[in-house]
């Protein structure tokens, strides 16, 4: 057999919980509901801290067609948002990424949710990923041409002068054309926004299963339970070099997976998302380094419908969580690209299918979360009743809860 043919297929992951998912779901559904428990003069002080840019000019006419209009902006329709985590180093985020310049995207997630609003799927491209880079447009009338390069270039080719909405526009063409995959709306938050969400909980619990040290970033953790703060959090996320860590960007993906299911749990469990006050802490917290566009950006106008109308959402079977399905890429073994079934997840997506039924049902378990990637005993289609008639309240959950099973 060749290379390519021995060469394990890494595909997307389902989970049995889906704690991770739950909280970007809570968090953002928190972030857009608030106008619930806040007053107008609160509402208007968040939304004045989110920066927001409009893309469609640069987008061109040679798009995926969207949905039916809906009757409602806010429901009946299926939507899909582009979330990016930047690795922009410019400003305050050079004191945590330092100075190099130019912006790239660690992570790229489409979050799929559905017309009826009874499942939301997360799926995650890795970076390394070789793709044909779609042609984009910046602000400036400038043309990236396309090439066959890295995924994560796309953000940077965007970004190269420094625009947050030329380095989304450039990302959104590049995800359209691969995936067929209309994007409706897109979000980035950078360094400083993770490292403040985290630090506005008072840090996230984790299990390090064996001792870390990664000479860039100055990350020296030892083996066991404990708290990381924004940065050691924002350190372990990024790491990819150094004792304890593979290089490998699914390690990374996995590795990340894991931090933000014990931030949900730290966040659900101390009830941040069910009391006022904390609430707008940590919201304020992420919304002063998130950036999106100006339909999603207008909460009390467009978004607090939209985080309404998933407060039925069952999360344990509505939620689905996975990675691309890629493999490794032969001429390169530092290197990934689409394995085949990828066509079919972004098919299903693309016209509002489960992709559970594409995805593997195992993969092997990180380390330092047994839990992470157990298969769905539900299949995640969703509740067929439409949901309870109020929205399922999280169990409360301690920080020694949290780090009850670490071993290490």
């Amino acid at each position: 057999m060749s290379t390519r043919e021995t060469t394990r297929v890494r595909h997307a992951t389902r989970q049995k919980r889906h704690p991770v998912l739950t909280a970007l779901i809570l968090a953002f559904a928190g972030l857009l509901g608030f106008v619930i428990v806040f007053s107008q003069t609160v509402i208007q002080g968040v939304e004045a801290r989110i920066e927001t840019h409009n893309v469609s000019p640069l987008l061109g006419d040679d798009r995926p067609p969207p949905a039916l209009p809906p009757d409602d902006s806010a429901k009946g329709r299926a939507l899909n948002i582009l979330l990016m985590g930047s690795d922009d180093r410019s400003g305050e985020n050079a004191a945590i990424g330092g100075k190099e310049a130019g912006q790239r995207n660690d992570t790229t997630i489409i979050m799929h949710i559905s017309a009826d609003r009874q499942r939301v799927e997360l799926l995650s491209i890795p970076r390394d990923t070789m793709v044909r880079l779609a042609q984009c447009e910046r602000s400036d009338g400038s043309i990236q041409k396309s090439y066959f390069g890295m995924f994560n270039e796309a953000f940077a080719n965007g970004g190269k002068f420094g625009s947050k909405s030329d380095a989304a526009a450039c990302t959104i063409r590049t995800v359209e054309s691969l995936t067929g995959i209309r994007i409706d709306h897109w979000a980035i938050i950078d360094f400083v926004g993770f490292q403040r969400m985290v630090d506005a909980v008072g840090g996230v619990p984790m299990c390090i299963p064996a001792p870390v040290y990664d000479k860039y970033s100055g990350l020296n953790l030892e083996a066991g339970p404990q708290v990381l703060d924004g940065v050691q959090a924002l350190q372990y996320a990024r790491a990819r070099h150094g004792t304890g860590f593979s290089g490998s960007d699914l390690d990374r993906i996995d590795r990340q997976q894991v931090l933000l299911k014990n931030l949900a749990r730290k966040v659900i469990g101390a009830q941040v998302l069910f009391n006022p006050r904390d609430l707008f802490s940590f919201m304020s917290a992420v919304a002063e380094s998130m950036t999106m566009d100006e339909t999603l950006g207008d909460i009390d106008g467009y978004s607090v419908g939209l985080g309404l109308s998933l407060r039925n959402l069952d999360t344990k079977a509505g939620i689905i969580m996975g990675t691309a399905p890629v493999r490794g890429y032969a001429p390169n073994p530092n290197r990934l690209e689409f394995a085949p079934a990828a066509a079919q997840v972004f098919a299903a997506m693309a016209n509002d299918q489960p992709i559970a039924p594409h995805l593997d049902k195992y993969s092997s378990s990180p380390a330092n979360d047994p839990e992470a990637f157990e298969p769905s005993a539900t299949g995640g289609s969703g509740s067929s009743e439409g949901g309870s008639s109020s929205a399922p309240v999280p169990p409360r959950e301690t920080e020694e809860d949290i780090l009850a099973g670490c071993t290490h």
